[in-house]
């Protein structure tokens, strides 16, 4: 591993009072103060298509949370160690998660945004979820991508590793409506298990939106990628070779053009191209994106958008083409909320933390619906299906997967909640070995308040 875990969750932590501003104003501040103790069962901890693992885990975490806000900037720093009794090989260790995150309003055109977060756990991790709601009616990310999500993928399995995710981004409004961003991302991940490959990612990437007049709005993208990925120790015997490596830079950019007919309906024309360099002996690529869409508000609790088209990519040894495909639809009620989503194309799974993944034709269809039964009780259900034909195998592989999840939370005493999860993954794979089915269940017990405020 590149450095003791330990080590980098101090740097991180003594970095953290570089959050903090220069200058002394009028702050409100509050310490949060949690604790949680959870069970945790999994069915096929390495996720093996024939002799299944099954574990039972305690898991206890607490946690602590200060925030100060000021009229001109937001600090908050979250630290939640988790304290792990595994049954199965009757082993103690602990868990990390620790964040900074730091927004600071220059002006009332330029924002600037710091978010640092570290992870040390064997459990998969992803931030897709906060992401797509964060960035609900946002243009869609294309060719690009999200700037600065993280996504261990679940089908590694319980393997043990940490990782470090520092993103920064600026917002100027040089214009009404119209704004610059510009940002970087630097993102570490270090497994223990030595034959998957440990990486670190560089990503700056700028966009500029820009409002003509009232119907015509356009949107240029640009993000740069390089992945510097360790070689995986040889087996007994062999030696390894540069010629190997995964080493990778990308560069991409998207190009929109909206026209706006009222301020809830646009449709818009969309180009994307991406181009994918190794260093080492995998093939180069180059792919093309073409599509059109419409994003439209029926009420203020319906919504639509959607955009098709094709994409081709464009190899020495043959092109591909894909569909592809953005769909969403959220609806809202009283005490319920549905969205739909569905999405095609081709996808660059390099940073997935599996090594086998990289470049897939795919789509897949989410569906998940929350519900409020009392002011008390809150409920989710959601259900996923994604095919991938991945492009790097020879010969080329299919595989599919169907995700269900379900949860039900009670609150209770102002500060208590009881919640109980449920998980079912079914992965499907022209290869037999890569096929499993995994359930995961979790009940947890936590509580949480302000101790103090100043």
């Amino acid at each position: 591993m590149r450095a003791p875990e330990k080590q980098n969750l101090a740097r991180l932590i003594l970095a953290l009072p570089l959050f903090f501003p220069l200058v002394a104003t009028a702050a409100e501040n509050t310490l949060n103060g949690g604790i949680s103790l959870g069970q945790a069962y999994d069915s096929n901890i390495y996720r093996a298509s024939s002799n299944d693992e099954s574990e039972w885990k305690s898991i206890l975490t607490p946690s602590m949370l200060y925030t100060r806000s000021e009229p001109t900037n937001t600090l908050s720093l979250k630290y939640a160690p988790g304290i792990v009794y595994n049954y199965r090989n009757d082993d103690k260790y602990m868990d990390q998660f620790a964040s900074a995150k730091y927004d600071l309003l220059l002006s009332q055109k330029l924002q600037i945004h710091f978010l640092d977060t570290y992870i040390l756990t064997d459990e998969p991790y992803s931030d897709s979820a906060s992401n797509l709601q964060a960035n609900q009616g946002n243009p869609y990310y294309g060719t690009a991508g999200r700037p600065d999500s993280i996504q261990i993928n679940d089908q590694r399995g319980q393997n043990r590793y940490w990782t470090n995710n520092f993103t920064t981004s600026a917002d100027y409004e040089y214009a009404q409506e119209s704004t610059v961003n510009i940002g970087y991302q630097h993102y570490i991940l270090d497994n223990e298990d030595e034959t998957i490959a440990d990486f670190v990612k560089n990503s700056p990437h700028a966009s500029i939106m820009h409002r003509w007049n009232q119907q015509w709005d356009t949107k240029l993208a640009y993000r740069f990628i390089k992945g510097d990925f360790d070689d995986i120790e040889p087996l007994t015997g062999t030696t390894s070779t540069n010629n190997n490596s995964e080493d990778l830079t990308t560069n991409a950019t998207d190009a929109y053009l909206y026209y706006n007919f009222t301020p809830f309906s646009s449709i818009f024309g969309h180009y994307g191209y991406s181009q994918t360099d190794y260093d080492g002996i995998k093939e180069d690529y180059d792919s093309h994106t073409l599509s059109a869409g419409a994003n439209h508000r029926i009420s203020p609790t319906l919504s639509l958008g959607g955009e098709a088209g094709a994409s081709l990519l464009q190899r020495d040894s043959a092109d591909t083409n894909a569909f592809y495909m953005r769909l969403s639809l959220n609806q809202a009620w009283e005490k319920s909320s549905w969205v739909l989503s569905a999405d095609s194309g081709l996808d660059e799974q390099q940073f997935s933390g599996v090594d086998n993944l990289g470049l897939s034709r795919y789509w897949m269809i989410r569906n998940t619906f929350n519900h409020t039964f009392t002011k008390d009780i809150t409920g989710m259900a959601g259900l996923s299906f994604r095919d991938d034909t991945y492009l790097d195998r020879l010969p080329q592989e299919k595989e599919q997967e169907l995700q269900g999840d379900a949860l039900l939370a009670y609150s209770f005493s102002q500060w208590y909640q009881l919640s109980l999860r449920y998980t079912y993954v079914n992965h499907i794979a022209d290869l037999a070995t890569n096929e499993y089915d995994d359930h995961r269940i979790l009940l947890q017990l936590s509580a949480a308040k302000d101790l103090l405020k100043w």
